[in-house]
């Protein structure tokens, strides 16, 4: 029988209902160590200088992790991962873990190893950074305007990438219509907030020569070919394992910093290292979608046939290149959908 027509069991629904589902939460191995992270408060700053002393003495906590310390185990200490297009007008990818500059609230500075979650928090608020507040933007519009303050140090603007979509003469349909009706609009950002959030359990077999990182990833092949390029692994030294997934939405789509970092303590320490996301985290750490200001006109004949759509998009993609330019992409392909349009034009920046 063909699977046309026929029904397809769900392989997951057993577990899951009977409470026997295993989250990246449920790995518990022998002798495993807990993160946390030390992250900036400030949307942009330059980092002076980092104290780590007072932390790395409290009981129970077994390294204090900053940049210096995992970059002899790095052959790339950025996250290319942003998707190829011709669009780009810079490429800034993320670092492990914040090189000399932070340039949004909650990028991760510093890594903290302990006995449980507890400890690793109270060691990273004993974690002392000494910042230069630098000036910030955190409207994507304001960004644009002229003379405004560089995301980056050195970055020549805040423009990542801009592209058109279209097709047909939209200027001649607008030319010719009997009627126009103009809009602006503003899409406010949204999260994921997935009930899980984001995780991971690393595990280094030194006989081996083997990692093994569990994650709350959507993309397990994606992860495991990016911890092979970021620290000169063969593939059949690196293993990604998927566990059942708390929800996605989107932002479990990217790889991220903590997973590397987190991989890196365990190989550093030689021990088991998980580290889970909280709420407050998601907030300020997780991939993000929208934030996005339109302006779009609509012609129209003298019988509101639809003659041509036109306009413009100023999406806010943060501080870094990430995933790439799928989201507004995504955006402006969408605006006909089932509509004949017989023209179409978007500019998206």
């Amino acid at each position: 029988m063909g699977m046309i027509g026929s029904r397809v069991e769900r392989l997951e629904d057993r577990d899951l209902l009977r409470g026997k589902g295993r989250f990246v939460d449920d790995v518990v191995l022998p002798n495993m160590l807990h993160a946390a992270f030390v992250r900036s408060p400030h949307g942009h700053a330059a980092i002076r200088g980092i104290a780590k002393a007072q932390a790395a003495a409290l009981p129970g906590v077994h390294a204090v992790l900053a940049r210096e310390d995992l970059l002899p185990h790095l052959r790339n200490e950025r996250l290319v991962v942003g998707l190829p297009s011709k669009s780009y007008k810079q490429d800034l990818n993320r670092p492990v873990l914040a090189i000399d500059e932070v340039v949004h609230v909650g990028e991760p500075v510093a890594i903290v190893v302990a006995d449980d979650r507890y400890v690793a928090e109270d060691g990273a608020a004993l974690v002392e950074i000494e910042y230069d507040p630098l000036p910030a933007v955190a409207d994507c519009c304001a960004a644009l305007a002229p003379g405004a303050p560089v995301v980056h140090r050195g970055a020549p603007h805040n423009l990542l990438a801009e592209f058109r979509m279209g097709y047909g003469d939209a200027d001649a349909a607008f030319a010719k219509a009997a009627h126009v009706f103009s809009e602006s609009l503003w899409q406010h950002r949204g999260g994921s907030h997935s009930i899980e959030c984001r995780g991971a359990v690393a595990a280094y077999d030194a006989i081996e020569d083997r990692l093994t990182l569990w994650s709350s990833t959507q993309m397990p092949h994606q992860a495991m070919r990016q911890l092979c390029d970021m620290l000169g692994r063969d593939e059949n030294r690196v293993r990604v394992v998927t566990p059942d997934i708390g929800g996605g939405f989107g932002p479990k789509l990217v790889f991220y910093p903590e997973d590397v970092a987190t991989a890196l303590a365990a190989i550093i320490l030689g021990r088991p290292v998980k580290w889970i996301e909280d709420r407050r985290e998601h907030f300020v750490a997780t991939t993000q979608e929208r934030d996005q200001y339109w302006d779009v006109e609509i012609a129209v004949d003298r019988d509101a046939r639809i003659l041509g759509i036109r306009g413009t998009i100023v999406h806010d993609h943060g501080a870094y290149t990430a995933r790439g330019v799928n989201l507004p992409h995504n955006s402006a392909e969408t605006v006909p959908l089932q509509y004949d349009v017989p023209a179409y034009a978007m500019n998206v920046r």
